[in-house]
């Protein structure tokens, strides 16, 4: 098993040399063979561990499991943070219990990460989770990017045995005498997922043994398909930020009238499905659209950029206890805002809630307001916290989200880059 995780890491560049590896450790079989799996690879491949662990607060027994995880931490000499969320209050309506754990859960953890500078977090999700998602998806109906599943890696989140089946992780953790926990919820049928694994998958097994196999082959093939064909309508040197893809689909997949994305360098027109490349005419393209970097994942200090010189650029260090009203700098509490961050070009129905204000408005509202040129607007960069949030555009007040106060601890601050 230890080859199978060392060449996943290795084949999807997961774990790197230098890398601080918080891994969210809970107690049960997942977990435990991931923690012991990476402490045993990470003087091999340069990266330290630190863990955490999570309680829900959903069982009365929920705090004394957290701190026997703790504890089962430390005999391994790897740190361990606990962790404690209010699932109940973080429910919105209409969504699962299951759903707000996961949610308040990765935020948490993404939280910690920032706390102990942590570059990456290790999930102990395997092979039959990647079957079971995939199935659960069919079930309430997907397209060919569902059925690609869970993926290896999304922003700080990892995920190294996902190519191990459970079965051959409890024989590791059996042959080395390695106890863990069990927890309860995992056999409650009353959560689809719960169902899907001890009923739905032994009754498709009894008809294909190999049905697990057969669905992350599926997996394999849909993650191998490129899901938005109407990219090749762009130019090589176009880079469209990734909320102006998941809008453009949305528009494909509306189909009905026509509308118009901006993006560096020009627009996409997306007309009852079809996608057309309409190139700058105003000299914004010179600005933007010229030579695009890559999306930059942000998980702490440094200068980030859209594009190459001359596009403008925001530098993010640590400290500062300014209380800027708006224009190009502002503070933020780390602890208060979701990671890793990301720099993206302004998108149509963006909004953002200033700081001090009365509510969200309509970004193109408040950079009018703000008397900031249109030629100007597709070169400004947003920086988004892991959840979508807008926190920072240059020129405009800060946002309302991550608002230092009384409480906090840790600043950072974020600048226009001169």
């Amino acid at each position: 098993m230890l080859s199978r995780v060392l060449g996943t890491i290795r084949e999807h560049g997961l774990l790197a040399k230098g890398d601080r590896v918080l891994v969210a450790f809970s107690g049960g079989p997942d977990s435990t063979a991931l923690l012991h799996v990476l402490a045993k690879l990470a003087p091999r491949l340069g990266f330290t561990l630190t863990a955490a662990s999570v309680d829900h607060g959903l069982r009365p027994e929920s705090a004394e499991e957290a701190r026997e995880v703790g504890r089962r931490c430390r005999r391994m000499g790897v740190a361990c943070e606990v962790v404690v969320v209010d699932v109940v209050q973080a429910r919105r309506p209409h969504v699962s219990v299951q759903e707000a754990a996961r949610n308040t859960r990765l935020a948490a953890l993404e939280r910690a990460a920032a706390r102990l500078d942590c570059t990456k977090i290790a999930l102990g999700h395997t092979a039959d989770d990647q079957a079971e998602t995939v199935l659960f998806r069919i079930l309430r109906g997907t397209g060919i990017a569902g059925l690609a599943g869970i993926p290896y890696q999304r922003g700080l989140f990892v995920r190294p045995l996902l190519d191990v089946r459970r079965a051959e992780l409890l024989a590791y953790l059996a042959k080395r005498k390695i106890d863990f926990l069990s927890d309860p919820s995992n056999a409650n049928r009353r959560y689809a997922r719960s169902r899907i694994r001890h009923d739905v998958l032994p009754a498709l097994a009894r008809e294909n043994p190999r049905v697990v196999e057969a669905l992350l082959s599926l997996a394999r093939q849909a993650r191998g398909v490129p899901s938005r064909p109407w990219l090749g309508c762009l130019p090589k040197n176009v880079y469209v930020p990734r909320r102006a893809l998941d809008v453009v689909d949305r528009l494909v997949r509306k189909g009905a009238g026509t509308h118009t994305v901006v993006v560096g360098g020009g627009a996409l027109t997306v007309g009852y499905g079809r996608v057309t490349w309409v190139p700058s005419t105003d000299g914004t393209s010179s600005v933007v659209g010229v030579s695009p970097l890559p999306p930059p994942t942000i998980t702490g200090p440094g200068t980030y950029r859209l594009a190459e010189p001359p596009a403008p650029a925001i530098e993010i260090t640590r400290g500062g206890r300014g209380t800027w009203p708006g224009g190009n700098r502002a503070c933020f509490d780390p602890c208060k805002i979701r990671w890793p961050l990301e720099l993206r070009a302004s998108q149509p129905g963006d909004r953002m809630a200033p700081r001090g204000g009365r509510g969200s408005r309509k970004l193109s509202d408040l950079l009018i307001d703000a008397k900031i040129p249109r030629a100007a607007r597709p070169a400004l960069p947003v920086l988004c916290d892991a959840g979508g949030t807008i926190l920072f555009v240059p020129g405009l007040r800060p946002s309302e989200r991550g608002r230092p106060g009384a409480e906090t601890r840790e600043w950072f601050e974020v600048r226009l880059a001169r």
